[in-house]
């Protein structure tokens, strides 16, 4: 309003206050204060609003891959910049409210107010003020409005439960047709941001039509038509796309309403998808699209794959990804449609990775994707890495075994080939240096180019020293394993003076001389190169065993990502068997043999029953093979160790106050209750430490040696090791002392069979005693074990003969006639009775010809 228009409307209003009576004066003060703050204070505050919402519209970019937003998003770097303009609304609001508290305006002034709270993301103060509005507003229409924008800002700050409340509160009141319109929207906000398109499109289809601004419709519309496209309803999205069409959009909604328009026209025949090509390519040629080219070659694609055309299709998002310029998210989007190609299509996972790499880069970290294509591409990029892994040993090993002349003539081939590219790439710089033509160039990454000549399935390889990558990796682990060795001849011998030549046919040249056919600096260079190469190559048996180290990793690694992550079986059931047939020693095979289980079992493969009972037959202690006689174990077993940490705690107790009996009574009771569960093995763990004091040395050792085998997954084990160790350097002091043996002969007796380490007697000779004792002495309840005595000797203890004479009946007895010993008298053995106190001080002094001198005296 001219300013001096309003200087005179108030010296009016002054004059006619003056000469009036009461009545009237109270009539013309309130005109007064509804016309000053209507034209003053909160008509400043409404245009300064107007000016923050209509910078929020302006710089909000629509992704019109997805849903259109209903409202558009609260940028906070647009709203940072405008912190004046939201600060001023609210103190000109404030003016009016506290200079003209009777006015009608003051209701309208606290929306205001309230609406700069909330694009400021001040909900709680927000939320505040709109219920103050509806609290102690007159005005019914600024009420409504005033309780929209609270359930707009509970939408917002996450609280949909009381955003429904209001929605179900406003139910009951007659609202105007603009306050009709805003709760219609708002509705379809909330439906959209729960991500119920159903509820959202049935208030979108009900308000479109009575919308008042009409440059909402057009996008409302559009949003519509997205919907029925995403649903398949195509008749029906084509009807709203031109409904948009003919509602005056601007030129990107009107763009995108031709262009999706096109992917949901009816196709009846072959002409019809003829007549869509032909408008996509009019839309290209189209001088006011240059801009949208990218979408266009983007919905191109889309459209092709519709039609099943994966080559074209791939073809058009290269070019949608050249064409895009300014639009990243677009680009993006073009990169993983590529990568959910090759993903999910062709299963080739190398190239998919690279396309994936592409999109990472690029998709912007607000895209509701960016989480899902990140956790994808880690997938992607750990199974890229196990597949190089495992084709870069393979080929260093393959090369490790060729001989030297055919190694040095392909290594020189290799080194040939890569110069030759390097020239031709040299040319070609050269060349395009010196064209005169003006190319239009991108920054754009085609990793498919970089693939074309590999092959389609994952477990496709380039041969090793084509890919300088790998050449790299393998340089990098020779320094790893062997450090930087400068470059010499015999580098792999320790004494170079003593390596025997041999004849390389003239292959290998003196490094002072060049090939004749190369001058002396590029015949160097070469010779250089070559050794550079052999420099990665695995020859000796320990770069050898890392080698396979690697690729068993890798191999194991590689399973678990086709089961778990790629959720493909079949390749995982391949890569386990691979596995198992390759490393049939690794640590990894009871888990390896259960996977396979379960693989098996998944696909209803009838080599599920036999991995299962290989698994318990080769690992039955595992927790595998437990799993696959009881698929509950996991679940039992953790009960019953709760249960049985009580009976632990309690013979813990017992244990460190020397109350031993008591503890191994207690100890006892709790295995034979609980037997088998995550907890077993600490309860035995003390109860060997119990027999340590009980029983003495030799009973502690042996169970201890005993303890990985049936506890093979516990991860007391490195503990137990240390204890072994211990003990071990306990005898060594031991062994220092002079030996001297007990003749006290009144007590418990053992046998033993004392036989040469590291053969197959270990597990022969206790096969054979046990049945030779089965059938000779049945009742005697005889119980074998084995030991290791020292580094030439293990033995054979059989326990226990109450006495001395029985001992040496037995003693008689197996060295008789049929002695079951004969069948190993090409081994030096040794057997002999022994009391309980001087085995523990054989067992710790390893003094075995002062016991054998013992035994001939006394027995």
């Amino acid at each position: 309003m001219n300013k001096y228009l309003f200087t005179y409307i108030l010296i009016i209003s002054g004059l006619f206050l003056w000469g009036c009576s009461s009545e009237k004066k109270n009539f013309a003060s309130k005109s007064f204060h509804n016309t000053t703050a209507r034209y003053n204070a909160y008509f400043i505050a409404k245009q300064k609003m107007l000016e923050v919402e209509t910078a929020l519209n302006t710089s909000h970019k629509n992704n019109f891959n997805k849903f259109l937003k209903v409202f558009s998003d609260v940028d906070s770097s647009v709203i940072r910049s405008m912190d004046a303009q939201l600060d001023d609304c609210i103190k000109k609001s404030s003016i009016a409210i506290q200079r003209h508290p009777n006015s009608k305006w003051v209701d309208d002034s606290y929306v205001v107010v309230g609406k700069a709270r909330y694009y400021l993301a001040d909900f709680v103060n927000a939320i505040e003020t709109f219920k103050y509005v509806n609290t102690k507003g007159e005005d019914d229409d600024a009420r409504h409005e005033a309780l929209i924008w609270l359930m707009r800002s509970f939408i917002d700050y996450n609280e949909p439960n009381n955003a429904i409340a209001v929605s179900d509160y406003l139910k009951k009141e007659e609202l105007n047709k603009e306050n009709q319109e805003f709760l219609a929207l708002t509705r379809a906000y909330f439906y959209q941001q729960a991500e119920d398109y159903d509820n959202m499109l049935d208030y979108l289809v009900e308000v479109a039509p009575e919308l008042s601004k009409k440059e909402n419709v057009a996008r409302i519309y559009f949003i519509i038509a997205q919907v029925y496209q995403d649903k398949g309803m195509e008749e029906e999205a084509y009807a709203y796309y031109n409904k948009c069409l003919k509602s005056n959009p601007d030129y990107e909604l009107y763009f995108y309403s031709r262009l999706n328009s096109a992917q949901v026209s009816t196709l009846g025949d072959e002409g019809d998808i003829k007549k869509i090509r032909k408008y996509f390519k009019k839309l290209l040629k189209d001088t006011k699209n240059i801009e949208f080219r990218d979408k266009i070659y983007y919905e191109m694609a889309n459209f092709e794959l519709k039609q099943d055309n994966y080559d074209q299709a791939i073809e058009y998002y290269r070019s949608s990804v050249a064409s895009s310029v300014r639009n990243q998210r677009q680009k993006a989007y073009s990169y993983l449609s590529l990568g959910e190609i090759y993903y999910g299509h062709y299963r080739n996972y190398e190239t998919a990775k690279q396309y994936y790499d592409s999109t990472v880069t690029v998709l912007p970290s607000d895209d509701e994707l960016y989480e899902s294509v990140t956790e994808r591409h880690v997938i992607l990029t750990n199974f890229v890495e196990q597949v190089n892994i495992i084709h870069l040993q393979d080929s260093l090993l393959t090369l490790a075994d060729m001989d030297t002349v055919s190694l040095y003539a392909y290594l020189d081939e290799v080194i040939e080939e890569k110069h030759r590219k390097a020239e031709e790439e040299r040319e070609k710089m050269e060349k395009a240096k010196r064209s005169s033509q003006a190319v239009a160039q991108t920054n754009i990454y085609d990793p498919s180019l970089a693939n074309r000549n590999a092959a389609s399935s994952s477990t496709g390889s380039l041969w090793y020293f084509y890919s300088t990558s790998a050449v790299s990796m393998g340089q990098s682990e020779f320094r790893r394993n062997w450090g930087n060795i400068e470059l010499a001849d015999n580098w792999r011998r320790s004494n170079k003076s003593q390596a025997v030549p041999f004849d390389d046919g003239g292959i290998e040249q003196n490094i002072t001389e060049a090939p004749d056919s190369l001058p002396v600096d590029e015949g160097l260079s070469k010779i250089m190169e070559r050794d550079n190469l052999l420099a990665t190559i695995p020859f000796s048996e320990e770069a050898k065993q890392t080698s396979l180290s690697m690729i068993e990793e890798a191999t194991y690694t590689l399973g678990k990502i086709y089961n778990f992550d790629l959720e493909e079986q079949e390749n995982a059931a391949d890569t386990y068997e691979r596995f198992l047939d390759r490393f049939d020693e690794s640590e990894y095979k009871p888990e390896v043999l259960y996977l396979l289980y379960l693989v098996y079992r998944d696909l209803e493969n009838n080599k599920s029953e036999e991995v299962g009972n290989e698994l318990i037959r080769l690992f039955p202690n595992t927790t595998f093979a437990k799993l696959v006689l009881n698929p509950n174990y996991e679940e039992e077993s953790d009960v019953a160790s709760e249960k049985l940490k009580n009976y632990y705690k309690i013979a813990y107790e017992l244990y460190e106050i020397d109350s031993l009996d008591s503890a191994m009574q207690i100890i006892d009771e709790g295995m034979a209750k609980y037997p088998d569960n995550s907890f077993s093995d600490n309860m035995k763990l003390l109860q060997i430490m119990v027999w340590g004091k009980t029983d003495g040395f030799y009973k502690y050792q042996y169970e201890l040696q005993q303890f990985e085998s049936q506890y093979p997954e516990s991860e007391l084990i490195e503990f137990v090791n240390h204890l072994i160790t211990s003990s071990d350097d306990y005898q060594q002091e031991q062994q220092q002392r002079n030996v001297q043996y007990i003749k006290y002969f009144e007590q418990v007796h053992f046998f033993v069979l004392l036989y040469p380490s590291g053969n197959q007697l270990s597990d022969d000779l206790p096969k054979t005693l046990d049945q030779y004792n089965e059938q000779n002495f049945g009742d005697g309840d005889l119980n074998t074990g084995n030991l290791i005595l020292n580094d030439d000797y293990s033995l054979v203890l059989i326990n226990e003969f109450p006495t001395k004479e029985d001992a040496e009946a037995y003693y008689q007895s197996i060295n008789g006639d049929d002695s079951p010993l004969s069948q190993y008298s090409s081994y030096k053995l040794y057997n002999f009775v022994i009391t309980k106190d001087n085995f523990q001080i054989l067992y710790q002094t390893k003094g075995l010809q002062e016991y054998l001198s013992f035994f001939e005296k006394n027995y």
